[in-house]
């Protein structure tokens, strides 16, 4: 009897248990004819080859690469870029695994001369996918983490090295070294850092101090906020609250301590430029709710959703209502929303609400005010309306599909070749509409308008045709 071909095959999937079933020796072939194919992978076994000797023997190796990476000169362009990429973070790995498990006092020397390297990579490297500054930084970050792994006697000596570091540091490498180390800082050694970083800050002038401010004034609020001191945090922003970021970012801190009375004061000093008025609003409604003043939480409420349309502010408002007064006061919101005064956000809350009737109104009536190129809007907006209103559904794709054409987009054709085909499809139900032009009416103007687009009709003849 024969047997087939489909009931012959295994699974072919790699697990641990089916490869170790090959047997030592087979895998020892695939192994060697890989590494001679593959330089990486070749160096990677012989990594694991060392550690399962000992610690000394891998760290050697490590350093033995990690000094010929950085020794060499040649240019490394985007095409070879991710080589290099894979086998820096071999070698981080082996480093954070073997070499962490056998020595930590190894693998923090091998991890500080691995972040040694950043410098001459980046200068020569075309690192524009950002794979070789993710390694760097996570390099930083491995630092801090083998750092709390191992004993550190003296923290004061421990926050030198970190200020050093990050003062040294031009390309973000250690931006997340600090927060990593905090637990083996402790208090005491992030007191010692924070009087380091005031000691050099208070010696510089001008241009000086503005460099270092810009390259290590970052960690004082950092440091602040791994000891939960929000004074500290504040004595490191603008004390005239001029900078609406920055107020914000202080009246949250505030309200997290229950120092929510506090936060009003940041939220609402005079800044010079209006920014961030969002955040600062929802910061505000925070605040209230934290104080309980109920009036000025819905208040607030009120505001933010006449200014944005929140959709879920403004069901938290209606909630808040006394009885059989929130039906009315929806339909007075909605009502207020129809003329809000940017078109296409007023679409995609009624959407959402949802509120499909007057969603299609809004179609009839604001269409010219629907920005053309909000794909993300209109498309998702016309199938919600396909079945309640197709007349409205109608003119949202054909808002898509003109808004393309006029400004010839053409890689965009096959999407609003999909647009066309919905809005045709529509066509049939759209007939006793007396507010809509008929399809075949449109298509007529259409092809009139944009007859010489050849690459969108081909879309529609050769998709949909």
């Amino acid at each position: 009897m024969a047997v087939s071909g489909k009931g012959s095959r295994g699974s072919g999937k790699m697990t641990s248990e089916a490869l170790e079933a090959l047997g030592s020796a087979r895998l020892a072939r695939l192994v060697l004819a890989q590494a001679e194919r593959d330089a990486v992978f070749a160096r990677a076994v012989r990594m694991e080859l060392a550690a399962k000797d000992d610690s000394g023997a891998l760290a050697h190796e490590i350093d033995k690469r990690l000094k010929a990476i950085r020794r060499s000169r040649g240019l490394v362009e985007w095409d070879k870029a991710p080589a290099l990429a894979r086998e820096l973070d071999q070698l981080r790995e082996t480093i954070m695994g073997p070499l962490a498990d056998h020595s930590l006092s190894q693998a923090v020397d091998s991890m500080r001369l691995f972040l040694s390297l950043a410098e001459p990579v980046f200068e020569r490297s075309d690192d524009s996918s950002g794979s070789l500054g993710e390694i760097f930084r996570q390099g930083g970050a491995d630092l801090g983490q083998l750092w709390c792994q191992a004993d550190t006697p003296n923290v004061e000596l421990l926050a030198g090295d970190i200020l050093v570091l990050v003062d040294g540091d031009g390309y973000g490498v250690f931006d997340d070294l600090p927060e990593a180390a905090s637990p083996a800082l402790g208090q005491k050694g992030r007191a010692a850092l924070r009087g380091m970083l005031l000691e050099r800050q208070a010696a510089k002038t001008g241009n000086d101090r503005r460099q270092f401010d810009y390259k290590v004034g970052w960690l004082l609020p950092k440091l602040a906020d791994l000891d939960g001191d929000v004074d500290a945090y504040i004595a490191t922003v603008d004390p005239d609250r001029r900078n609406p970021l920055l107020n914000a970012q202080v009246a949250a801190r505030l309200i997290a301590h229950g120092r929510a009375v506090e936060a009003l004061d940041w939220i609402d000093a005079p800044v010079e430029r209006r920014h961030n008025e969002r955040a600062l609003a929802e910061l505000k409604l925070r605040a209230f709710e934290a104080l309980g003043r109920r009036d000025d939480v819905q208040a607030q409420r009120k505001t933010i959703f006449d200014r944005w349309l929140d959709g879920q502010v403004l069901r938290d408002w209606l909630r808040a209502l006394p009885d059989f007064e929130d039906v009315a006061a929806e339909r007075q919101a909605l009502d207020q929303a129809m003329a809000y005064d940017r078109a296409t956000s007023v679409l995609a809350f009624l959407v959402a609400w949802p509120d499909l009737k007057r969603a299609g109104r809004l179609a009839r009536e604001r269409l010219e005010e629907l920005e053309a190129r909000a794909y993300d809007v209109l498309r998702p907006a016309a199938e919600a309306l396909a079945q309640a209103d197709p007349g409205g559904a109608t003119l949202l794709y054909r808002r898509l599909v003109a808004g393309v054409l006029d400004r010839a987009s053409s890689k965009y054709y096959p999407y609003v070749a999909r647009d066309f085909a919905a809005a045709a499809a529509l066509s049939d139900r759209i007939a006793g509409d007396t507010d809509i032009v008929s399809h075949e009416d449109w298509l007529a103007d259409l092809r009139k308008v944009h007859g010489r687009k050849i690459g969108f009709w081909n879309q529609v003849a050769g998709k949909f045709g």
